[in-house]
Formats: C-alpha cells, structure tokens, sequence
C-alpha cells in the first residue's frame, strides 16, 4: 500500500466520521448575512471563521482589506519545507436576495435541508466550498498527512461587486504561492460538470438616450422625442447588430455573451415626455478580447444608430468598478490541474472534461500577477446562484472536502 492511498484513506475516514460536523459549517455559514452592500458586508462572516479557525488550531491568520468594513481572511497551515505552495480560494460575500425575495420558498438566511440538498443564500456560491476547504485542512492536520509545501486559504471579500475592495486589493498581497483553485461551483446542470480552466472576463456599460423632457399633452401638437421609445429599439437592435472580434475558445467553442437591460432606467413621471432613458449591458468576454475593441465595437454601432435615425441622442459609458474585469486561463498541462483530474477520479469514479467556466471570477486578478490560477472547481451548480431557492447538494460538500484535500496533498507533497 502506498503512502498516498495510506494518507487518502485517513483522509476519507476523518471526514466520513466529520460529515455531520462539515454539513453544520455550511448551515451557520449560511446563517452569516453577507450580502455586498449596502445590504450587509463581510466582516461578521470574517469574525465567525477567525474564531472557528482559531479554535481548529489549523495555522496562521491574517485579514486584509482596504477597511475595517470590507475584510478578506487567509489561513496559512504551514508545511515542513521544500514543496509547492497551494491556496484555495472562496468568497465570502454573497449577491442581494433582491427582487425575488418572495419567490424564496425557505428562509434565505436559514439553512434548510430538503431531498440531500442545503437551500439558502450563498449555498451554493460560495459558502459550501469555503467550508469544504476547511474540512479538508483539518482532515490533513488531524490526521498527521504531511505537506512539504503550505496549504493557504483564502476567504475574499468582494468577489460578488466586481473583486475591487476583495481579490484586486489582496493580490499583491499573495505572496509564496505556487498556484490557486477557486471552488466557483463548477456545475449547471448537475455537479462536477468540468474542471474550469478559463474564466470569461466581464465588461459593463450603460446606454444613455436623451429625449425632450415636456407635458405629454402636447406631444401631438409639438415636436417631442421619447427617450423611453428610442431606448426601447436599441435594446432591441443591440444583440444582432453589435459586431465584436472574438476567436471562440477551443475548449466548447465557447464566445461571448451579452445580456442586454440587466437594469433599465428612465422617465420622470406620469404626465411627463421621458427627457432620459437608460439600460445597461452585462457582457462576458473570452481569452483575446479587449477593452478597446469593445469600446470600437460599441462606437460603431452607435454611429451607425444615429445616422440611420437624426433624432437619435445617444451615449455610452462603462460602469466603474465592473468596467473590464479581464478573462483569465489556465495551462492544461499546468501540475494543478494534474492533481485536480487525480481527485477527481479517485472520488467521483471519472474527471470531468476541461472546460470554459460561463462567469467571471477572481481568477484573474491572481493570473494577472503571474500566480497560475485555476478559476473553478466546486461544489454546486451555477444555474441556482443569484436567484430564488440557491441550493447546494450535501453529498457534493463532502466531496468537494475529499477531493480539496487530495490535491493539496498531491500539490504540495
């Protein structure tokens, strides 16, 4: 018997007989509002994990954060010597209930357990893999598995506001680290649907039309534009006619998704012409897009707008903070990824193909500063996050720990 097998059935048997302890983690992770703000921040989910960390005896802690408010946590379980480093990488703030707060059929910040899965908010992005990954550092403490290399998690803040006061303020910070997973959920359908080397970038921007603000009683008496109305066909014209160079990457051909009026804003009221009109564009880029030929892209399109149409008022602008969230991309023959297809077929009997993760994460702010980061590879499915009922499949949380802990040890051994 190898030392390998020996240490992953130690593993197994420490969180087999840990499961229950693992499942409650998740519930009072759960049980944290963590919504970005204004709705809540990250600070009391910071100061429930330093406690319990501290209590687990698991290594060093360090928060860092451009304010008392808006915290990221790193542990850092230091190894003998001589090996790799690895960090494993959640966020711990989750998008707003929001709208459909009433579509919830359980309470958001309760954890409630119904067919094998645990619904609340965050279950599934991300608060189950933060859990998972420290499952799977205490699996490897308690039972005496040695690592060569440290084991680092990170618990980033910010990550569900574009990463600006989280990832892109700590990573510089990073330091001694051979290469980072993110526990993105890695599912849509179902989980463990691939192991996500690319993440897509994001790039928002508003249309702004102008109209002629005025009573409405007189618009058939004098001349008006309805900003609402010409705002209305650029919506509609946008997806067909908005020309953007991308090479679709060869792992699913994957290319870039816009989604048009993700907020719509316009009008004064009743009784009123809308003088104003605006809606905004989410837009997921892929490896070789850049900010300037959507910038060009989306000139064009405008110019060819208002000549088609002289009454046309229009302007465009990028959203601060959420401007250019750049792609990022990971080597398919990176020792990472290696070890990540190892525990995956150890665990779940076969590793699921290499793949293009559908959103932004992290990622790049680490790959940007040359640290290889692999962007996701988690517990859950995607399709749940930032809507009503987020859920999270028990029997994938303990996966996720089973597996987290064979790559650190096969990483970092």
């Amino acid at each position: 018997m190898t030392t390998a097998t020996t240490s992953h059935e130690l593993i197994d048997g420490y969180l087999d007989a840990g499961r229950d302890e693992l499942i409650e983690l998740v519930e009072q992770l759960i049980a944290i509002d963590s919504q970005i703000p204004p709705h809540a921040d990250e600070r009391a989910i910071v100061s429930f994990l330093s406690e319990r960390l501290s209590e687990f005896g698991l290594g060093e802690l360090t928060v860092i954060g451009p304010s008392e408010e808006r915290p990221s946590l790193f542990l850092r379980m230091r190894g003998s010597g001589g090996g790799r480093t690895l960090m494993l990488n959640g966020h711990t703030d989750t998008k707003p209930v929001g709208e459909a707060r009433e579509l919830w059929l359980t309470e958001p910040l309760h954890a409630t357990h119904r067919d094998g899965n645990i619904y609340g908010l965050g279950a599934t992005d991300m608060k189950a893999a933060v859990a998972a990954m420290i499952f799977a550092a205490r699996a490897i403490k308690e039972t005496g598995t040695a690592l060569r290399g440290d084991l680092v998690i990170g618990m980033i803040a910010d990550e569900e506001a574009g990463a600006q006061l989280g990832a892109k303020y700590v990573a510089p910070f990073v330091d001694n680290v051979d290469a980072i997973l993110i526990g993105e959920p890695s599912g849509w359908e179902h989980d463990w649907q691939g192991i996500h080397l690319v993440s897509r970038g994001v790039c928002c921007f508003r249309v702004v039309v102008s109209g002629t603000q005025m009573h409405s009683s007189l618009s058939d008496r004098m001349p008006s534009v309805n900003a609402s109305l010409k705002l209305a066909d650029l919506m509609t014209r946008i997806g067909a006619e908005l020309e953007l160079p991308f090479t679709a990457h060869p792992l699913g051909g994957v290319g870039p998704t816009l989604n048009t009026g993700v907020m719509l804003d316009g009008g004064t009221f009743f009784g009123v012409v809308p003088g104003r009109a605006e809606f905004a564009c989410d837009l997921r880029t892929v490896p070789g897009m850049t900010k300037k030929q959507v910038a060009d892209g989306i000139e064009r399109w405008l110019e060819a707008c208002r000549a088609a149409d002289p009454e046309l008022v229009v302007e465009y602008c990028f959203e601060p903070g959420l401007d250019w969230i750049p792609w990022s991309e990971m080597d398919a023959d990176h020792a990472l990824v290696a070890a990540t297809q190892a525990a995956a077929r150890d665990v779940l009997g076969e590793a699921p193909p290499l793949a293009v993760f559908p959103g932004g994460t992290d990622a790049p702010w680490y790959s940007e500063l040359g640290i290889p980061t692999l962007p996701s590879f988690g517990p859950g499915v995607l399709t749940c996050a930032h809507g009503p009922n987020e859920y999270v499949s028990a029997e994938s949380v303990h996966q996720a720990a089973r597996m987290y802990a064979r790559i650190a040890v096969d990483f970092c051994g």
